[in-house]
C-alpha cells in the first residue's frame, strides 16, 4: 500500500514538472524520437500520436497495422490452430478495416480493375491482391 501511494506521488511529481517544461527543450524532442522509434518497432505509424492527427490518418494506421503486423501474425496464429484442431482455422484481420462508403468502395474498385488490368498485362498473378481485397471466387 506504501509503494502504490509513493508511486502515486512521484507520477504526480513528474507530470506536473514535464507540464512546465518548454515543448520545444531537447528532451521533450528526444522523448517524442524515443516514442516514435518504439511505435515504429511494433509497427504503428508514429503520426498516430500527434495531437493534430485526423481521422484519414487514425484509419491509414489502423490499415498499415493490420496489414504489416497483425495479418502475419494471424496466419501463424491460424497454421498452428489449423494443426492442433484438426479443421480449417482462418482469422481475417483485415476485412473489417475495408471501406463501406460507397464513394471509397467507387474509388478501390475502379483503382483495382485499372491495377489488375496492368497486372494481366505483366502476367503476375493476381491471388495476393485478391486476398488482400478479401474477394472471393463467385461472390
Amino acid at each position: 500500500m506504501r509503494r502504490a501511494a509513493l508511486s502515486a506521488n512521484l507520477l504526480h511529481k513528474l507530470e506536473s514538472t514535464l507540464r512546465d517544461v518548454d515543448r520545444d527543450a531537447p528532451i521533450v524532442q528526444t522523448l517524442a524520437a524515443a516514442q516514435g522509434a518504439l511505435a515504429m518497432t511494433f509497427g504503428v505509424l508514429p503520426g498516430i500520436f500527434n495531437a493534430n492527427t485526423t481521422g484519414p490518418m487514425i484509419r491509414e494506421a489502423q490499415r498499415h497495422l493490420a496489414h504489416w503486423t497483425l495479418e502475419p501474425i494471424s496466419k501463424l496464429i491460424a497454421e498452428e490452430a489449423t494443426t492442433k484442431l484438426g479443421g480449417t482455422v482462418t482469422i481475417d484481420v483485415v476485412q473489417p478495416l475495408q471501406a463501406y462508403d460507397a464513394g471509397g468502395m467507387a474509388r478501390t474498385f475502379s483503382a483495382m480493375i485499372g491495377a489488375m488490368a496492368t497486372a494481366k498485362a505483366e502476367r503476375i498473378d493476381p491471388g495476393p491482391a485478391m486476398h488482400l481485397l478479401d474477394w472471393k471466387d463467385g461472390a
